[in-house]
C-alpha cells in the first residue's frame, strides 16, 4: 500500500475500526443538555408502551450514553452500545434465569464480563458498559425469557431514538474553535523567538554547563499546544462526518490539515533556533554571531513572521503579501551579509560553525515563512 503523502493522516480513522474506539465527549452546549433529555424521555415512553418491559431502564439508560455531540461520534457509540449491551443482557439475564442470584453467580457473570470487554478493542466506555449492564440484570435477578428479550429491545429502542435525536437539528460544527486552538502554538511561537532575542546574551554571569535559558522551557511548551490543536481538528472532521449541517466545513478540512502541518513545521523551527541560542550564548564563549547581530535578525524574523501568520488574536494568514515580500528580501540579505562577514575573518570555518548553523535556521525559518503561503495541499511539508 503506498504511504500516504498528503497530510491527511493527522485525521482520525472515520472507518468501522473508528467508530468502535468511540467514547463520550461530555454533555456539551445547552442545546446538547435539550435534546439528551428529550432523547431520555421518549426512550423510557416508548419502552414502557411497547415493549411491557417492567421496569423500561435499559432504554433511557441507552439514550442517556449514545446522545453524544456529533452524529459520528453517536454513531460510534451507539454501535458499541447496541452490540455489546445487548449481548451482555442477553446472556447475563440466561445465567440468572439458569442459576438464580448469589454471591458465586454474580462474581462469575461479573468476572466473565470484565473479561470479554477487556477483549474487545472497543473504547474504556465501550468496555465498561459491558459489565455494567451485567451488573443491572444480576441485580434485578431471575425473569421469564420474554422479560429478558424485551430488555434486549430496550436497549436498541434506546440506540435509535439517540441516534434520530442527534439529527433533530444536528449540532453545528465549530471550525473557530480549532482556529483559536492553532493560534495558541503561533502566538508562543513568536513569543518564544522574541524572548530568544531578549534573553541570549543578558547574564551577568556565565551559565552552569547543565543550566538552560527560560526561553527553553517556552520552547517545550509549544509541543503540546500543538497537540491540542491537531486533536481539535480531530474532534472537528468527526463533526462533520454524517452530518448535513457539516458540508461546508468539511470541504476546508484538506487546508486545515495542511496549516496545520505548516504551523507545525514553523515550531520545529523555532524550537531549532531556541536549541541552538542555547548553547551559544551566555557560555563564556564569544560567537561569532554577536548579540547585536543576534537582535537585529530576531526583529526581522519576527516581524517577518508577524505579517506571514498574524498575531495577536488575528486569524492565521498574511496581513500584507507586499510588505511580507520586502521584509523576506530584507532578512535574506542580512543572513547572506552575516555568513560573508564570518567567512572574511582569518579564523578556520570551525570557530564559526555553531553561528554559521544558528544562522542558517534563521534561513530555514524566513523559507518557511514564505512557503506557508505558496503551498498546496499535495506537497511534502518539510519539518512538518
Amino acid at each position: 500500500m503506498t504511504k500516504r503523502n498528503d497530510g491527511l493522516d493527522v485525521l482520525p480513522e472515520l472507518s468501522v475500526s473508528g467508530a468502535l474506539l468511540q467514547s463520550g465527549r461530555g454533555l456539551g452546549s445547552i442545546g446538547q443538555v435539550v435534546r439528551l433529555t428529550l432523547a431520555i424521555s421518549v426512550s423510557w415512553l416508548v419502552a414502557i408502551s411497547l415493549t411491557h418491559s417492567q421496569l423500561g431502564i435499559f432504554a433511557p439508560l441507552t439514550a442517556l450514553i449514545v446522545v453524544q455531540t456529533s452524529p459520528w461520534s453517536t454513531v460510534g457509540v451507539s454501535v458499541q452500545r447496541i452490540l455489546g449491551t445487548g449481548a451482555a443482557v442477553l446472556v447475563s439475564a440466561l445465567w440468572v434465569n439458569w442459576v438464580g442470584l448469589s454471591w458465586w453467580s454474580f462474581t462469575i457473570a461479573i468476572l466473565v464480563s470484565l473479561l470479554a470487554a477487556r477483549a474487545l478493542p472497543w473504547s474504556v466506555g465501550g468496555q465498561l458498559q459491558i459489565p455494567t449492564a451485567v451488573i443491572f440484570v444480576m441485580v434485578i435477578g431471575p425473569n421469564t425469557m420474554a422479560q429478558d428479550l424485551w430488555r434486549v429491545l430496550d436497549v436498541v429502542i434506546g440506540g435509535v431514538i439517540g441516534i434520530a435525536a442527534v439529527y433533530v437539528y444536528p449540532p453545528r460544527p465549530k471550525p473557530e474553535i480549532f482556529e483559536a486552538k492553532l493560534q495558541l502554538p503561533r502566538d508562543a511561537a513568536i513569543a518564544v523567538l522574541e524572548s530568544i532575542g531578549l534573553e541570549s546574551g543578558s547574564a551577568k554571569v556565565p551559565l552552569d554547563s547543565g543550566e538552560l535559558h527560560k526561553y527553553i522551557t517556552a520552547s517545550r511548551a509549544l509541543q503540546p499546544l500543538m497537540a491540542g490543536a491537531r486533536s481539535e481538528l480531530g474532534r472537528l472532521a468527526e463533526s462533520v462526518q454524517f452530518n448535513p449541517r457539516g458540508v461546508k466545513v468539511r470541504g476546508r478540512l484538506e487546508q486545515d490539515v495542511v496549516r496545520l502541518r505548516q504551523i507545525g513545521g514553523i515550531v520545529i523551527q523555532i524550537r531549532g533556533i531556541a536549541g541552538s541560542a542555547n548553547l551559544l550564548y551566555d557560555r563564556g564563549s564569544s560567537p561569532r554571531l554577536s548579540v547585536a547581530e543576534l537582535r537585529e535578525i530576531i526583529t526581522l524574523s519576527s516581524h517577518m513572521a508577524r505579517v506571514s501568520l498574524g498575531a495577536g488574536g488575528d486569524a492565521i494568514g498574511v496581513t500584507d503579501l507586499q510588505l511580507l515580500t520586502q521584509i523576506d528580501e530584507s532578512l535574506h540579505a542580512l543572513l547572506r551579509r552575516t555568513v560573508d562577514e564570518f567567512m572574511s575573518h582569518n579564523d578556520t570555518v570551525s570557530d564559526a560553525l555553531a553561528s554559521v548553523s544558528l544562522v542558517g535556521r534563521f534561513d530555514n525559518f524566513r523559507q518557511q515563512l514564505m512557503l506557508f503561503h505558496n503551498l498546496g495541499p499535495e506537497t511534502e511539508l518539510d519539518g512538518a
